[in-house]
């Protein structure tokens, strides 16, 4: 009998137009495609998300709209956000009480933002070519 091996993918799911995420939804990678215009991706409330949930969304067709992830309105600027960029290695954005990520016109296909909530605050990481890819307001 063979070796048996557990099925560990991660749900990668696309998206192409305006989305709100659910707390269900935790552990999925999320796929933008910019080409198809620009709209808005509303994260759960962290209380409905709870301690632990998690999501990856990575920028997978670039054009010149910009697209939004947003928390909900009920949570207030509760995002902490750290940013990396590979134009000259630096921590492009440090930030905190911030309520939205944009993948802005110009980002690059591969430039990502990760999410996870304590419960109370969302703490996003990001990964860019270049620091101005990925703002935070």
């Amino acid at each position: 009998m063979g070796r048996v091996f557990f099925d560990t993918r991660t749900n990668v799911v696309d998206i192409t137009v305006a989305k709100t995420i659910v707390p269900g939804d935790s552990g999925n990678l999320f796929t933008i495609d910019q080409a198809s215009g620009a709209y808005a991706i509303a994260l759960p409330a962290v209380a409905d998300a709870r301690r632990g949930w998690n999501c990856r969304f990575i920028l997978k067709t670039a054009a010149a709209n910009a697209v939004t992830i947003a928390a909900t309105a009920g949570d207030g600027d509760n995002i902490i956000a750290r940013g990396l960029d590979m134009e000259d290695g630096a921590v492009g954005s440090e930030t905190q009480g911030v309520d939205v990520i944009t993948f802005i016109s110009g980002a690059l296909a591969g430039d990502e933002v990760s999410l996870v909530t304590d419960g109370v605050s969302w703490y996003a990481t990001s990964i860019a070519s270049d620091k101005a890819h990925i703002t935070y307001s």
